[in-house]
């Protein structure tokens, strides 16, 4: 078992398995199966949690990661099945709850890698170099000031840590959903949808003391460049449109649509 306190501020709040809540809805409370079966892309949440889970840095393993902006621990939860010490970080009072309610849900998943901490992401609870990664999913987007978060992602971050990112694009801001989703937050000052812009997230990391962006272009499951045989052959064959066609995709979505990417310290 990592110690993982050691390396912050103060101690981790952590959790202890306990006997199955009687009356609690586990097949379907949003705190045990969200992100999953409330309207989000399965394929896409799963396919680019593979493509972040493949940047995590083997030689790392001995260093706590960081999920940043946690929401109800999904990522926390698949981390630990895989051996990951994780700390789960969200702005949020219900991430105890919530963590536990996973626990006592599956007797599978290893309670003494998980401890969790409530915190503003602009300035984290936890000391210089205590993380080997930082995972951001679909969170970077709601912080107000990236400048900011950037910096309390290279302090928290070890050298030769890296955070990883899976978020929305350049066009999120405007996208006609994200406009009809703000309208039914209006009531909710605090919530932001902005865009992420691969150029000026690149110069905020650099004058954080991180790395330039390095991109991870890949499809989106449901929406996928397909071929026939006889296209997938020319497209062996060197056919100039054919691979123009799947180029053009993957310049497209992974701009505009979807970015994944990484940096370092």
């Amino acid at each position: 078992m990592i110690d993982i306190g050691r390396s912050f501020a103060h101690p981790m709040a952590t959790l202890k398995r306990s006997v199955t809540e009687a009356g609690f809805d586990f097949t379907g409370n949003p705190a045990v199966t969200e992100p999953f079966g409330v309207g989000r892309s399965t394929a896409r949440l799963l396919f680019d949690f593979a493509v972040m889970v493949s940047r995590l840095k083997p030689e790392l393993r001995a260093a706590p990661v960081l999920d940043f902006g946690a929401g109800t621990g999904w990522i926390t939860e698949w981390l630990a099945r895989m051996g990951w010490s994780v700390v789960a970080f969200d702005v949020h009072g219900d991430l105890g709850g919530c963590l536990q309610h996973r626990l006592n849900a599956d007797l599978r998943v290893p309670s003494e890698l998980i401890s969790f901490e409530h915190g503003d992401g602009h300035s984290m609870p936890f000391a210089d170099g205590s993380f080997g990664h930082v995972l951001c999913y679909d969170t970077l987007h709601h912080m107000h000031d990236y400048e900011r978060v950037f910096a309390e992602f290279s302090r928290v971050l070890r050298p030769g840590g890296r955070a990883i990112f899976v978020e929305p694009g350049a066009l999120h801001g405007q996208s006609p959903e994200t406009i009809a989703f703000l309208a039914l937050k209006a009531d909710d000052p605090s919530w932001i949808e902005r865009s992420v812009v691969l150029e000026e997230i690149d110069a905020v990391a650099r004058r954080a003391g991180l790395s330039g962006l390095t991109i991870v272009p890949s499809p989106h499951p449901e929406q996928p460049v397909t071929f026939s045989l006889a296209e997938w052959l020319a497209y062996r064959a060197g056919s100039a449109p054919q691979r123009e066609r799947l180029a053009n995709d993957l310049a497209t979505m992974n701009y505009n649509n979807r970015v994944v990417f990484y940096c370092e310290k």
